[in-house]
């Protein structure tokens, strides 16, 4: 009897592991249910920009019940974006605006999204982060040159950040130029169409959107060309 009883429980182990393996092929087969995931890399809500709220998007391949978490680094959830809501098929987006569940704002800092779907009870951690960035970077003018110049000529500006961001250049307190690398060390380039004396200033804006003090002014003149 205790024979029969323990080819019985061995032939159940052996059955339930053939299924589970059977059914863990079947869902590798299957397409990932969230496709085409996007979370915003940087943003900040004192910008006063269109970066204030980090965007979350993905695609869903059917529908499900979904819930979505902000997850902190130490993987506490500080924030339920949606809660057992059920969604159509399709892309799906979602803001988050860098507070907890009691409206406070978050410190700085590395945030997860974490997305469950009920039908099939499945867990998904969008691949990458999105950061909650609210210091504005400084910029320091290294040099400029020429100091004098004729219309039609450039003048080639040099800086420094403190941190990845983008060069602004203010001319008589418009912003002109914008650079688009995000080097420590880069330089802008300003072509002036008319003679006269300009006043220049440097600021930064980082990638989450806020923008830096401006630099101590800096100016050029430019005569009428020959």
């Amino acid at each position: 009897m205790r024979r029969h009883v323990a080819t019985i429980f061995v032939l159940a182990i052996l059955v339930g592991t053939a299924v589970a393996f059977a059914e863990t092929e079947r869902l590798k087969l299957q397409p990932t249910p969230i496709q085409e995931s996007f979370v915003q890399p940087a943003f900040s809500p004192a910008c006063a920009c269109g970066l204030a709220r980090s965007a979350i998007r993905f695609r869903l391949y059917r529908s499900n019940v979904v819930s979505v978490r902000i997850r902190d680094e130490a993987d506490h959830t500080v924030r339920l974006l949606v809660e057992g809501k059920r969604l159509a098929r399709g892309r799906r987006q979602f803001e988050w605006d860098g507070r907890d569940s009691a409206g406070r704002r978050l410190p700085d800092g590395r945030y997860w999204v974490v997305v469950h779907l009920e039908h099939g009870d499945r867990t998904f951690k969008l691949p990458r982060p999105t950061v909650l960035d609210t210091v504005a970077p400084r910029v320091r003018l290294v040099s400029y040159r020429p100091r004098a110049l004729r219309t039609g000529e450039r003048v080639l500006v040099v800086y420094r950040v403190n941190e990845p961001a983008h060069g602004v250049l203010v001319v008589n307190g418009q912003r002109v130029i914008v650079t688009y690398t995000k080097s420590r060390t880069a330089r802008l380039q300003w072509k002036p169409q008319d003679p006269g004396v300009y006043r220049l200033e440097l600021a930064a804006v980082d990638l989450a959107g806020n923008l830096g003090p401006r630099s101590p002014v800096f100016s050029v003149r430019v005569r009428p060309s020959a």
